[in-house]
């Protein structure tokens, strides 16, 4: 049964018996209200039969006309009375009619008893005649008075009954709601709460590394849904981890391979092109002047391919340097790096007039060797694509974007067209030809693959002609050599 099913049954259980509970207290409160009524009633009839017993005394005693009137009240308000009853059922309703017929006995028997003529002009056989007549009315009279106060007495018993029907009830009902209380807590403890246990224990055992782990709930509800979900999420992790151990165990090998290769370019390749050249240089000077122009031509030619694959092959093993580097971080102070980067520029060119706009306070967090290679990269970009520019400036600053520091590096040379951007930081992607500025289309490749070690982003924004701007959002980084702890490390 699902969770929600079993808590609308719980809660219409609940309800219904609550709504047991005040139908019968409401039950009970009626039974007690018409007990209650019937013993005020019973109460005015003994009050009016004790009434008619004291004037029927007076009249008996003093044959006065002012008790004759009294009496007849009395009976006109108990016949009233006893005419219409409260609340009266069962054995009071007998009563009540018994009673009926003795006050309407008595109230006849005195009619007779006034129909006499009085005592001093009646003789010995009136005399008896009247006093059986009172004596008859007066046990009537007596009758009636007990039996209005077992009336009375009966009333109070049925409140009494009534009000322990009332406890009764009200106790079954709270026993009710209590054993509902109970079994609910037990049914949401079993089914609720141990599952969310199970379920919190095995994300800290995953969390920890347990990928073997399993919560097997077993129940057919929601969180049994959620548990099963989670043992195949586990089981497809576990899987996914294996095929990546795999692949990390190849890629360590390919990486082994790839520094058996750079071994090989660094030192077989550079060979045979140093010879190229060496050779080369050689012709040009011992026999330069028995060849023809194009023979020394392309002797030149030679020489400057040969050159070329060599600074290629450096720059090749630099980009892989750059990936393959563990990452030291650090507080980098970037201003004082560039300004260190255009005095060594400026060095290696005196006869160029550059102006430099280096904000001061730029600091960074990162690998230093790393970031000091992408930064070289960007400054002798700009300073190549400057070259044909008069006035030439070159700014390395910062501003704030979406809250975030943003660095840049802007020129104002010849700038690219941004319809080819997305070339821009592929490895030998040139957007100028070499003839115009001289280069291997590596150093931009380098600065992307330096960001990315470290989780920044970059780009570009230029207009053809009119400079160039690359920036870069420095962000908080970990040490790489922290990050190694969790299987997929």
């Amino acid at each position: 049964m699902k969770i929600r099913s079993k808590a609308a049954l719980a809660a219409g259980l609940m309800l219904g018996t609550m709504a047991i509970i005040a139908v019968s207290i409401v039950w009970a409160n009626a039974q007690v209200r018409a007990a209650v009524a019937q013993q005020r009633h019973s109460v005015e009839i003994a009050g009016a039969l004790n009434n008619m017993r004291m004037v029927t005394f007076e009249y008996l005693l003093n044959r006065r006309d002012r008790a004759r009137l009294q009496e007849q009240l009395v009976w006109e308000r108990l016949q009233g009375l006893l005419a219409h009853p409260v609340g009266f059922d069962g054995a009071a309703a007998g009563t009540l009619a018994n009673l009926r017929n003795q006050g309407e006995a008595s109230h006849h028997l005195f009619g007779e008893v006034d129909a006499t003529p009085a005592t001093g002009t009646a003789d010995d056989v009136q005399r008896r005649f009247e006093a059986q007549l009172s004596s008859r009315i007066l046990i009537l009279q007596q009758n009636s008075l007990v039996e209005a106060e077992q009336l009375i007495h009966d009333a109070g018993a049925r409140i009494d009954e009534t009000q322990q029907r009332v406890v009764l009830v009200t106790s079954l009902g709270l026993l009710a709601m209590a054993t509902l209380i109970a079994a609910t807590a037990w049914l949401f403890r079993r089914d609720v709460l141990g599952p969310i246990a199970r379920l919190e224990l095995a994300t800290r055992e995953v969390a920890a590394g347990n990928w073997s782990f399993e919560l097997d709930v077993g129940s057919t509800d929601e969180l049994g849904d959620m548990a099963r979900h989670f043992d195949a999420m586990t089981h497809a992790l576990r899987d996914s981890f294996d095929r990546l151990h795999a692949s990390n165990r190849n890629l360590v090998a390919l990486n082994k391979e790839l520094e058996s290769f750079s071994y090989s370019v660094s030192h077989d390749l550079r060979s045979p092109l140093r010879s190229m050249d060496g050779f080369s240089l050689a012709l040009l000077e011992d026999y330069g002047d028995r060849l023809d122009d194009e023979a020394r031509d392309n002797l030149q030619r030679i020489r400057a391919a040969s050159q070329r694959m060599g600074r290629l092959i450096d720059e090749l093993l630099g980009l892989a340097r750059v990936t393959r580097a563990e990452l030291r971080l650090q507080d980098v102070d970037l201003s004082a790096m560039a300004q260190e980067i255009a005095s060594a520029l400026a060095q290696a060119e005196p006869a160029r007039q550059v102006r430099w706009d280096i904000q001061n306070g730029i600091l960074v967090r990162g690998d230093r060797e790393l970031i000091a290679i992408a930064l070289h990269n960007l400054l002798a970009n700009a300073w190549k694509f400057t070259s044909k520019v008069k006035e030439a400036v070159i700014r390395v600053g910062t501003r704030v974007e979406d809250g975030a520091q943003v660095c840049f590096v802007s020129d104002n040379g010849a700038g690219f067209d941004m319809a080819y951007a997305s070339r821009l930081f592929g490895a030998f992607q040139r957007l100028h030809h070499e003839s115009d500025f001289p280069g291997t289309g590596v150093g931009l490749a380098t600065v992307q693959r330096v960001m990315r070690r470290h989780g920044w982003s970059v780009g570009a924004q230029a207009a053809l002609g009119q400079g160039a701007t690359f920036y870069f959002r420095p962000a908080e980084q970990q040490d790489e050599r922290t990050e190694q702890g969790h299987p997929a490390g």
